[in-house]
């Protein structure tokens, strides 16, 4: 996990994002830091709660959700509880049109994440690219301006995780068996509406700003939404806060949908999710590089002094840490259990 933390690091100097360490609204900043990696504006979140803000966090459908997609929605569910406006996309027409995956089973997994959603409590606004037709008329107005750019880049090194998790995709990593023709075209469609997706709140919806909340490996989408941006006479302010990813099982950099074993589904039966959790754990790392403990921060109801009393518990390891591992196989039981499917 060290790879992980240095490019953490790596990003903020990189791209001179922002310490997310800060109080926002009534969330404390000591939560915020456990679940960020970093921003690109720490000032947007200080003042989150003086401006008409609209938090957005959002999953691409290529399959069953893992914890890290999962922390995606514990991190809007904390903010909607802090009293802001939240918003989970569910990015259905991304992975037909970009991806060529049948309609109708995008479709279905998306009511799957929607029941999902309601099940651990979440009571924000959710929504899909399917639905939203005003998210569209935006797109079209932005349409004349936008020049897709398929090999669009940003001029810095890659870190070792970076580079480890290109090669897991490349080695491991699967199409969805439903998936079908891909075509440029339905590309820079899939490019159109990611930047409508961003910039609607804010030029249609009347917010103030919009903070998108994206996994620390999709950073780059705000870079490449301002640069399309840039492009437009429009004028939309959107930030990123960045969750911290979760390490993957079995090795691998990071929990993903498309990489077999390298994550805990939601829709693996609660008693495997209790075997993978304790599992886990049994590796005497410091909280840094604990996966579990990683989790927990991503992906539960503790407030800060749990967490640091947790922290605690996984440096000494023994009896505390044990029960506090049982205890969090447990909670994930649960929500697999939730799942639609299960």
């Amino acid at each position: 996990m060290s790879a992980l933390t240095d490019h953490y690091e790596a990003l903020r100097t990189e791209f001179e994002y922002d310490d997310p360490a800060c109080d926002v609204g009534s969330l404390d900043g000591a939560l915020v830091d456990r679940a960020f990696a970093a921003t690109t504006d720490q000032d947007a979140l200080r003042t989150a709660a003086d401006r008409d803000t609209l938090f957005v966090a959002s999953a691409g459908l290529t399959g069953t959700p893992h914890v890290g997609t999962v922390a995606q929605m514990y991190a809007v569910k904390r903010f909607q509880e802090a009293g802001f406006d939240t918003q989970f996309l569910i990015a259905d027409y991304e992975k037909y049109a970009g991806g060529g995956r049948d309609l109708d089973v995008v479709r279905g997994l998306a009511d799957d994440y929607r029941a999902f959603l309601d099940a651990i409590g979440y009571e924000g606004a959710v929504r899909t690219q399917y639905e939203a037709t005003d998210v569209m008329q935006t797109a079209f107005r932005l349409g004349r301006y936008f020049e897709f750019e398929s090999d669009l880049e940003f001029d810095v090194e890659p870190t070792a995780w970076v580079e480890d998790l290109r090669a897991a995709y490349e080695a491991d990593g699967i199409d969805n068996a439903d998936a079908g023709e891909r075509t440029e075209f339905g590309a820079r469609l899939t490019g159109l509406l990611c930047l409508a997706d961003f910039v609607h709140p804010t030029l249609a919806d009347g917010y103030d700003q919009t903070v998108f909340v994206l996994g620390v490996d999709e950073h780059a989408l705000v870079l490449a939404n301002e640069q399309y941006l840039d492009g437009t006479p429009f004028d939309a302010e959107f930030e990123g806060l960045f969750t911290r990813m979760v390490p993957g099982l079995n090795d691998y950099p990071k929990m993903s949908k498309t990489i077999p074993g390298s994550g805990i589904q939601m829709d693996v039966r609660p008693a495997e999710v209790r075997r993978l959790v304790h599992e886990t754990a049994d590796d005497d790392a410091p909280p840094a590089e604990s996966a579990v403990y990683q989790m927990l921060c991503l992906v539960s109801e503790y407030d800060a002094d749990r967490l640091a009393e947790l922290a605690a518990a996984c440096r000494r390891g023994g009896e505390a840490w044990d029960a506090a591992v049982a205890e969090y196989a447990d909670f994930l039981a649960d929500l697999a259990a939730a799942w639609p499917d299960s």
